[in-house]
């Protein structure tokens, strides 16, 4: 999953929008900005991580499993969930 630097910022500005209209007081909007800009990548860097590691394991498997196939994306799911268990220790 990647999303464009223009894709995060206006992701950013639609939350900063809602976060507006819910009338929340935002002391420092551009250090919100800036922060949740960051949090965003940082998030967005984690998932394709974890997604290269995924076809990396399934490719490895001694029985070629074709991409996008049913049991592919069982196994992807599978994965995925363990793999982001595991990284966020739960």
């Amino acid at each position: 999953m990647s999303f464009s630097r223009e894709r995060i910022f206006h992701l950013v500005a639609k939350m900063m929008e809602e976060m507006e209209k819910e009338g929340l007081t935002l002391t420092d909007p551009e250090r919100l900005r800036s922060r949740l800009t960051k949090t965003f990548s940082d998030e967005l860097r984690v998932l394709e991580t974890i997604d290269q590691e995924v076809r990396a394991k399934i490719g490895r498997m001694s029985k070629p499993i074709a991409e996008g196939s049913g049991e592919w994306k069982a196994l992807y799911e599978r994965f995925f969930e363990e793999e982001w268990k595991r990284r966020l220790r739960i």
